[in-house]
């Protein structure tokens, strides 16, 4: 009777998972409400299997609370599930956490983000896969750290948190990791984190007084094009905060002392709402970056410049390399009224950036000239592009820290930060669209980010794009594309002459390129040459990059394709 039992409910659940078309449960709602999945082979789906087991009623609780017990039991389509829980000791420690006694505490809607960070929409993973990963992503779209217990077998920290203590147990729709300590979801924005730390009165403020809060209360936008497509924005952001002891070292005690202040030490004659919301812009970057991926660095170079959202406002972040003290490890502004990271309160997670506290007010200044390596892959919008990809199901990754096992590619031509044209005569290249976003494998692992973008576009194709900010003055400028055996015509100009590229910035006076043909060997990897020898800025800015293919190859060989990595800009000092 059991057996037969579970096949009928198999049965019931194909019949209806048959006529509907989803993949993976609604977020927002449980489309299987009141059914459930059982298989013939008498595997439970995840949600039964935990109510068979000793030690997990809190989070049977928590899934029936939020309504999402029986989405966690689908399996139609070959949907498969890894799932984090929590078990009873877990789940109590996480109420006292969070100074409650239950989840209906927090709310439904906080119970539903609470499953979801804890659920992976994949095939189930399995335990030797687990330890290999050094990542995974959730149904809410945050990356989860992996850290392997290299002292205890079977054990690992999910986000530095979240402690997996058995590894892969089996239901019918996918695995079981059971942790001893609960991970914290994500649902504060960071204007969210900016509140409710309440020491930090004065950039709260100053958030307001300039639309940044609004901003910063923004995790995702839905807008639709003219052709009534929905195009999803996700907003990602770092902010830099001062606390108003940090601004009271300075000797600004309020809001109003502060924009005193600015007023004060201005040059330039610009109003007290130009440049309050110029200082505000020039603590918030467009992107959620860690205190060690803004102090990361390339070769030699110790010191990086980074974009505010100030405008033509950019402030460096120098990496001392000798160091033993985390506090000193990263400088800001070194060259200029200096501030750090405050370790303790810094990489802070928000649903939608990271919050770092620095030790000084960092009031905005123009560096001298430094090395600028520009990765034409690092725009916001394919990044966005990226992420909806992922949150279709599609296996993708953007800006990878290591290399992939395969090459993953992504069209990303609608990104509005390419302004382009193809050719009149076309491609015959079928192996990429227009533009694509391409990751790389480990044969291009000197690539900037393990990616690159490929342009596609034919005989006098053209494209433009707007730089990062960079500090006045004059630079060598160094393009660096990936080699693949299939350009060696375009590196031996037995078709075509070699790539040819008319290169300019602002559309002044342009320069004629082959880059594949400065390529010094046959295999493939990641190549840089020269393109200008010397160009000069006259002001701190962002500025208008062009090129124009020129080699007729483009439309008529079927291999032909440009693959850029990066820019890099090489500051030149009077002799």
């Amino acid at each position: 009777m059991k057996i037969y039992n579970k096949v009928i409910a198999f049965a019931a659940a194909i019949t209806l998972l048959t006529a509907c078309d989803k993949d993976v449960f609604d977020i927002n709602s449980d489309p299987f409400k009141g059914q459930s999945y059982n298989n013939e082979l008498l595997l439970s789906p995840i949600s039964t299997f935990l109510t068979e087991q000793n030690g997990f009623g809190e989070y049977v609780k928590l899934l029936r609370y939020a309504g999402m017990f029986d989405a966690l039991n689908q399996s139609t389509a070959g949907v498969k599930f890894t799932a984090f829980v929590p078990n009873d000791d877990a789940m109590q420690e996480f109420y006292q956490r969070r100074g409650v006694s239950s989840m209906e505490e927090l709310g439904k809607a906080y119970a539903r983000q609470f499953v979801l960070y804890h659920t992976v929409n994949t095939d189930s993973i399995l335990p030797e896969k687990f330890v290999q990963l050094t990542s995974v992503t959730n149904l809410t779209g945050d990356e989860l750290s992996v850290e392997i217990d290299s002292e205890h077998a079977g054990e690992a920290t999910l986000n530095g948190e979240g402690r997996v203590v058995e590894m892969g147990l089996s239901a019918f729709n996918g695995k079981i990791y059971v942790l001893s300590s609960a991970m914290t979801p994500l649902v504060e924005t960071a204007y969210d984190r900016v509140v409710e730390a309440g020491n930090f009165n004065i950039m709260q403020q100053a958030l307001v007084a300039t639309g940044w809060d609004e901003k910063l209360s923004i995790i995702v936008d839905t807008t639709y094009n003219q052709d009534h497509q929905r195009i999803i924005t996700h907003y990602y952001y770092t902010l830099l905060n001062v606390s108003d002891e940090t601004f009271g070292k300075a000797g600004i005690s309020s809001f109003d002392m502060l924009k005193s202040k600015l007023q004060q030490d201005d040059q330039r004659g610009l109003t007290v709402d130009s440049l309050l919301r110029e200082y505000v812009g020039y603590h918030i970057l467009q992107n959620q970056y860690t205190t060690d991926e803004l102090g990361a660095f390339n070769g030699s170079n110790l010191t990086r410049i980074w974009n505010s959202s100030a405008k033509d406002q950019v402030f460096t972040v120098t990496y001392d390399s000798l160091t033993t003290i985390e506090a000193d490890k990263y400088i800001l502004n070194a060259a200029g009224e200096k501030a750090r990271f405050i370790p303790e309160a810094s990489n802070i997670p928000a649903r939608n950036g990271y919050i770092h506290e620095l030790d000084s007010w960092m009031p905005v200044w123009e560096p001298e000239q430094t090395t600028l390596v520009w990765d034409l892959a690092d725009y916001t919008e394919i990044k966005n592009i990226i992420q909806q990809e992922i949150e279709k199901g599609n296996d993708k990754v953007y800006q990878p820290s290591e290399p992939t096992a395969s090459e993953q590619r992504t069209r990303v031509a609608t990104a509005t930060c390419f302004e382009y044209e193809v050719g009149e005569s076309g491609t015959k290249n079928n192996n990429y669209s227009d533009i694509d976003y391409i990751t790389c494998k480990s044969n291009l692992k000197d690539a900037v980010n393990y990616d690159r973008i490929v342009f596609n576009l034919g005989y006098m194709g053209k494209v433009s794009m707007n730089t990062p900010t960079i500090v006045r003055g004059k630079y060598k400028v160094e393009l660096t594309i990936t080699y693949l055996t299939s350009n060696s015509f375009m590196r031996q100009m037995t078709d075509g002459n070699g790539g040819m590229l008319k290169m300019s910035f602002d559309d002044s006076d342009p320069v004629f390129v082959t880059p594949y043909t400065k390529v010094t060997s046959m295999l493939p990897g990641v190549y840089t040459s020269t393109i200008f020898e010397e160009v000069e800025f006259q002001e701190t800015a962002s500025h208008k990059f062009s090129f124009v293919v020129l080699d007729p190859a483009a439309s008529t060989n079927k291999n032909f394709s440009l693959q850029f990595d990066n820019i890099k800009f090489t500051p030149i000092q009077d002799k």
